[in-house]
């Protein structure tokens, strides 16, 4: 090192300098340090209760408060997708009693065609669990047809 006035400085008299073994590269996601642990599903394990068993046992370690936890890749995106799901569902039901409105020019008529979904939803539902099946994309697809078929089903009957 060179001082002020150019002049060569010892290293030793600014630091001090010990041979250790000490890990080839440190990782870092953004400025910190990070460390990445990879999973993979065991056969009838859904990813979400990979991503709840996992933060379960972050609660039970008891983490400090300066390590800071977080998925990414396919559980990221899984988490992400739940975020807006009660905002997305009220949204569709709001559309849905705006249309019904539109077409039958009432204000009451689409409130009584709405009223038979939450029993076919919660009946979804309590079927998946009765049959041990996990909520996936194609029960999801299956629960919407379910839906349209009861609105359809009501609007005849009405």
């Amino acid at each position: 090192m060179r001082s002020v006035a150019g002049q060569l400085v010892p290293l030793g008299t600014v630091a001090t300098v010990r041979q250790a073994a000490g890990p080839l590269t440190v990782n870092h996601q953004g400025q910190l340090p990070a460390v990445t642990i990879f999973f993979n599903l065991a056969p009838g394990v859904s990813l979400g209760d990979a991503v709840d068993r996992i933060q379960a046992l972050e609660r039970r370690l008891g983490l400090p408060a300066t390590i800071t936890a977080g998925f990414s890749g396919t559980a990221q995106v899984f988490q992400q997708s739940l975020r807006g799901q009660g905002w997305l569902l009220l949204a569709t039901v709001i559309v849905i009693y705006i249309v019904l409105g539109i077409l039958y020019e009432s204000f009451i008529h689409p409130i009584t065609i709405l009223s038979g979904l939450p029993a076919a939803g919660v009946g979804a539902l309590l079927t998946l669990m009765l049959f041990k099946t996990n909520l996936s994309v194609i029960a999801i697809i299956g629960i919407i047809m379910l839906v349209g078929i009861v609105k359809k089903k009501r609007h005849h009957d009405d």
